[in-house]
């Protein structure tokens, strides 16, 4: 469980590949560039295995850990579908069935427009808490008053330098080429395009968000949860015209607690988990239309994190979320009869829940590599959980892959969701180090999250994809980038360093770049300024740095 010093941010998942390394290349002048980049491949850990293991087994006591002899099954190539078989969330008819659902649809949670007078029902738990850690005193920031949004007419002339910082504004100091602007603060009402206000405040203490395009407008909506504990968070979302103008500021869930994470759905909808212990994880219209329900993720209370899902084949869908203790079972939802027809019907009907549990090679002599299998016995997946993986946070899923972190074991796991093996790297740097070769896939062939126009070809503008991600550090708080060649770019930074960033995300059209500074309660729109999209992604992976955990 998060104390209230401590964030929960979206950043990059890249893989450690301690065997191999790469030479760095780089399309922007050295003079001007390398004094921002960052090879950490000296700071590679020189930390033995030994005492690394003897970190993890700290504190297990006599407990005995129940493991399992696994017969690791044969690779099998699953079903493919690509994401452009979704059909269901971009047609038409998918927002009639939205808007009209079936009648034997479940029960819609609270009321939005009445905050419940306190936090959720209560019911006791044993998960320990973690001690909170001190965060440094922010500075003033500049006023939300200032310029607009970027021109409407880009050209191939590229300004945007990444990593030369030199632009300063609003409390940070930006990479050349950037602009910046403040949409929102926390407890002030917030400005729309016509210069009028909404009729509630924005919400405190903004943590994991996603945008959501409306096809009917043009424009997207920016949801972000809301970190505040006894009740007072919830999901917030602020809405965008087609040029990128806030219209509309409303809140789409009230009376929750720590709204840290959670992540989308194939279907367009938002899903957010409550990190406490009596903590549970809902599912979110964007547009508002339907109520607010708790998932069937969640039939217990926990300290719930990040959500995420595999889709390649329709007729078992899975449903993945990690939960923040130290005995933290990631959990796996497969739905018994999954109704595509109303696809938000998916996560609140039967279905199976499962608990990973991890068998390192040799019977944990090699915990870097090894077999897992799914359990219904959560006490065994609590043991497992506690002694391999505890307080898991980031998670996603690529292609077949899905991407774990273990934040106080300083720890990413790999899950080969086909083969049932796993693979363990060491993060104690952050999740920054990663082998070239593995960041190309990831940069260049994965899915993207901007649909580029036909104006703008970026091989002829010969400017490379990055991979965007920010961490909650300590000392490198702010939006940074790595490009396919490993080369790491801080794209801004807080004017003091002591300013946590989450919240990151990009407009659909990839032109608007949005985070928070967390405790400040802010909300910052940054684009460039010769209007062309940050040609890039991010991935899903919230992580850590500080120590102490």
């Amino acid at each position: 469980m998060r104390k209230p010093s401590i964030q929960c941010l979206p950043i990059l998942a890249l893989l450690l590949d301690v065997s191999s390394s790469a030479d760095a290349s780089s399309n922007y002048d050295d003079s001007k560039t390398n004094s921002q980049r960052l090879d950490l491949s000296h700071r590679r850990t020189t930390m033995k295995s030994e005492q690394k293991k003897s970190n993890m087994i700290k504190g297990a006591g006599d407990r005995q850990l129940v493991l399992q002899d696994v017969d690791v099954p044969a690779r099998k190539s699953p079903p493919t579908v690509s994401k452009d078989d979704l059909k269901f969330p971009y047609k038409q008819d998918w927002k009639d069935r939205f808007l009209n659902p079936p009648s034997n649809s479940p029960t819609a949670a609270p009321s939005m427009s009445d905050a419940p007078t306190g936090a959720p029902i209560t019911f006791p738990s044993d998960v320990p808490s973690v001690s909170s850690v001190p965060s440094g005193a922010p500075s003033s920031v500049a006023s939300n008053s200032p310029s607009t949004g970027p021109s409407s007419s880009p050209t191939k002339t590229i300004s945007y330098v990444p990593g030369k910082l030199t632009n300063s504004q609003n409390g940070m100091i930006l990479s050349e080429g950037l602009q910046s602007r403040i949409i929102a603060r926390a407890d002030q009402k917030v400005r729309f395009k016509d210069g009028s206000f909404s009729q509630e405040v924005f919400h405190q203490e903004p943590d994991g968000s996603a945008v959501f395009a409306d096809p009917d407008t043009g424009g997207w909506t920016y949801v972000s949860n809301s970190e505040q504990f006894r009740g007072n968070g919830g999901v917030g979302a602020i809405v965008f015209d087609k040029d990128g103008e806030v219209v509309d500021y409303k809140n789409l869930l009230r009376g929750t607690s720590r709204n840290c994470s959670g992540g989308k759905t194939p279907w367009n909808t938002w899903v957010s988990c409550e990190e406490w212990r009596e903590g549970k994880i809902w599912q979110i219209d964007p547009q508002g239309i339907r109520s607010p329900e708790v998932t069937s993720l969640s039939p217990a209370f926990g300290d719930f994190e990040s959500f995420a899902y595999d889709v390649r084949d329709f007729e078992k869908p899975r449903f993945f979320v990690t939960e923040d203790n130290r005995q933290g079972a990631l959990r796996r939802f497969t739905p018994t009869n999954p109704n595509w027809d109303d696809p938000w019907t998916i996560l609140h009907g039967d279905g199976t829940l499962e608990y990973l549990v991890l068998v390192p090679l040799g019977g944990g002599r090699d915990d870097t590599v090894g077999a897992y299998y799914w359990t219904t016995d959560l006490n065994i997946a609590r043991a497992n959980a506690e002694f391999f993986y505890r307080y898991t946070e980031g998670l996603d899923v690529y292609d077949n892959e899905m991407f774990v972190v273990s934040k106080t074991q300083k720890s990413l796991f790999i899950l080969d969701l086909d083969g049932n093996t796993y693979r363990r790297f060491d993060t104690d740097f952050g999740l920054f180090d990663g082998q070239p070769d593995q960041m190309k896939r990831l940069i260049k062939n994965g899915p993207s999250n901007v649909e580029f126009s036909s104006t703008f070809d970026a091989k002829e503008a010969e400017e490379e994809p990055l991979l965007y991600f920010c961490e909650d550090s300590g000392e490198e708080n702010g939006i940074h980038a790595r490009d396919a060649n490993n080369w790491f770019y801080t794209i801004l930074e807080s004017n003091n360093g002591s300013r946590e960033t989450s919240g990151l995300a990009f407009s659909p059209d990839g032109k608007h770049m949005y985070f928070s500074y967390q405790f400040q309660g802010i909300i910052f729109d940054v684009w460039r300024e010769d209007g062309l999209p940050f040609y890039g992604k991010t991935l899903d992976v919230h992580y850590h740095a500080q120590q102490g955990r």
